[in-house]
């Protein structure tokens, strides 16, 4: 059996939020830590990371996807392999994030009106984007290693 370790690279201002594992479309484990490891057959896998999943829409049955995640389609699996995974959007959570420290700010000291005005900007392009992107927002990178050598992909 071969070993598949999944990292999660955060910064220490990051939340450790829990994870959806799938290794090619099924559920392998949910990561509420920043490493997971997964014994499987050697071979080639696709792996999925998600964030957050389906939310119902009241009683109708229908459903909207919030999730974030990114797929690998190469995880080749010999020995042991590392898929490490981390945030692409860094600068604008970032971003955001001094933003919603201001708001909070903004509710104790009054702020002019042009920054409510750029900050509701500021979030609905931020919102947009992570819409767009919500299907590769991780970038997963691959470390195959066995018999002594570390190859990156």
């Amino acid at each position: 059996m071969a070993i598949l370790t999944i990292l999660h690279r955060r910064r220490f201002y990051e939340a450790r939020l829990p994870h959806l594992v799938f290794i090619d479309g099924l559920y392998a484990g949910t990561m509420r830590g920043d490493e997971m490891q997964v014994q499987l057959p050697a071979g080639r896998y696709q792996v999925r990371v998600q964030f957050g999943g389906p939310i119902p829409l009241g009683r109708s049955g229908k459903r909207i996807d919030l999730s974030v995640s990114s797929t690998r389609d190469d995880v080749e699996v010999k020995r042991a392999a590392t898929v490490a995974f981390h945030d692409r959007e860094r600068l604008w959570n970032l971003l955001f994030d001094l933003d919603l420290a201001v708001w909070v700010v903004s509710f104790f000291v009054p702020m002019p009106r042009l920054y409510k005005i750029i900050s509701d900007l500021f979030f609905a392009v931020w919102l947009v984007r992570l819409v767009i992107i919500r299907k590769r927002y991780y970038r997963l990178d691959v470390q195959e290693t066995g018999a002594g050598t570390t190859v990156n992909k």
